[in-house]
């Protein structure tokens, strides 16, 4: 859509776009792998166009440089096909191309592929995975873009040089696992936002440093702690403790964890500064938030759909209380604050998908999750939505560890209390998190990701 815009709003000639970012992608490989043959495999589209004009500028700056080639179908592709036949490099077989290169390069379908390569796209694709190092032009073949689904075996990549956007398959499993580092190239789609200023903001976003910052709760010299909002954790066990103190790295300034009397003396570790108190004492005209369902128990839920549906502060809903609200009939109320924190499994639950049809398609489960308030989306690219999408970036493997989910709940419900918009506090709580989890340990656990969060919430 951006594309076409710059191309019949704006004027700009496609075979303008397609040098741009077929020099580009030279730009990058050259950079990144500055000696060695290499190998372009060109499918007959667009995407194959992109690889011609990196051949030749790569030819241009004295690299070996040798080609596979499909018969073009487009004007563009044909055209550039020709300029490099004119300036002799080499057009060969996918197996003599690719034998001996030291990087092979996937020019072959782009991002308009719905279903398995096929044919000679196949086999050239079969040649490209013997290669030492391997780069995909926009999207590796074999990978959806909008939903990261393999559609066939596609090899893994060293570099992904997308064009223009990120593309959603490139922040979806496995498709963020197949495509390797991503580099994305400015190709100049920006000049769409002037032929029509609804494309200023696309319907996905990837969250920046700079998003965070400018929306993270300000903070007065003369607030005291009141005024940084008062969480309650209604949850057990050890996973209330790790909430609670998620709580309080997210910005809360009182932390109150409510549990049966006869139950505080498990709350092993449980920092001092934590308000010990019963269930009943749970008080919307004190508690500006409640994160509830972290080791709760399924035994109770009747007091989460009250929760749930009346509660007139924030409500963070993770763990036993999705599942709660997954099994039971319930309301979520209009414009109430309320925030749910589910993985794969969980999501399905929610909606009545398996966990596998949720994983297939992020966006769309989302976008079912709607009814529930903000949702954040656990697992590669944490996903945040559903009125805005947000993929996030941040976050590695060390986070696959028993307790890091009830953190995030905490943390989020801390931001939350300090009063800005929900899809903030999960934006900036899901950030922070996953930042935290790139400086814990690689045998970390969900304690040393609690004392990683310091710098991250300074």
């Amino acid at each position: 859509m951006l594309d076409e815009a710059v191309i019949e709003g704006a004027g700009v000639a496609s075979s303008v776009l397609m040098e741009i970012a077929g020099r580009g992608v030279a730009e990058v490989i050259h950079e990144r792998f500055p000696m060695g043959e290499i190998a372009i495999l060109c499918g007959p589209g667009n995407n194959g166009g992109d690889g011609y004009v990196a051949a030749r500028w790569l030819t241009h700056w004295g690299r070996d440089v040798r080609i596979w080639g499909a018969k073009p179908k487009t004007d563009d592709a044909t055209i550039n096909r020709h300029l490099c036949e004119r300036m002799d490099i080499p057009f060969l077989a996918a197996s003599d191309a690719v034998a001996g290169a030291t990087v092979a390069v996937d020019a072959l379908l782009g991002t308009g592929q719905r279903d398995a390569p096929r044919g000679e796209i196949a086999d050239a694709l079969s040649a490209l995975s013997q290669t030492p190092c391997r780069v995909a032009v926009d999207i590796p073949t074999g990978i959806h873009a909008d939903t990261g689904q393999a559609l066939s075996q596609p090899p893994s990549f060293d570099l992904t040089v997308t064009l223009g956007r990120w593309k959603a398959g490139l922040l979806c499993a496995p498709g963020c696992d197949v495509a390797g580092d991503v580099y994305c190239v400015d190709i100049g789609l920006d000049l769409a936002h002037t032929v029509d200023p609804s494309l200023a903001h696309s319907a996905a976003q990837l969250v920046e440093l700079s998003d965070i910052e400018t929306w993270r709760p300000t903070v007065q010299g003369s607030d005291a702690k009141w005024d940084r909002g008062h969480v309650a954790i209604l949850a057990g066990g050890g996973a209330a403790v790790l909430a609670a103190h998620g709580a309080f790295r997210g910005g809360a300034g009182l932390v109150t964890l409510l549990a049966p009397k006869d139950e505080w003396k498990t709350f092993h570790g449980l920092w001092p500064e934590v308000i010990l108190a019963e269930p009943g004492d749970l008080d919307p005209k004190r508690h500006d938030v409640v994160v509830v369902g972290p080791g709760f128990g399924l035994d109770q839920p009747e007091k989460i759909i009250s929760l749930w549906e009346d509660y007139t502060g924030g409500v963070v809903a993770d763990a036993d209380a999705l599942s709660i609200l997954a099994n039971h009939p319930h309301q979520t109320p209009t414009h109430a604050k309320r925030i749910i924190t589910p993985h794969s499994a969980e999501a399905g639950r929610l909606i009545g998908i398996s966990r596998a049809d949720v994983e297939g398609n992020r966006l769309q489960a989302i976008a079912q999750l709607a009814s529930f308030g903000v949702v954040v989306l656990k697992g590669p690219h944490t996903l945040i939505g559903p009125d805005r999408l947000w993929f996030n970036p941040t976050g590695c493997s060390r986070l696959a560890t028993a307790g890091t989910g009830d953190v995030l709940a905490g943390v989020i419900g801390g931001l939350l209390a300090t009063g800005i918009a929900p899809a903030h506090a999960a934006a900036i709580g899901v950030w922070d998190h996953g930042t935290a989890g790139q400086r814990m340990p690689a045998d970390g656990t969900a304690s040393d990701l609690i004392e990683a969060m310091r710098p991250a919430s300074s």
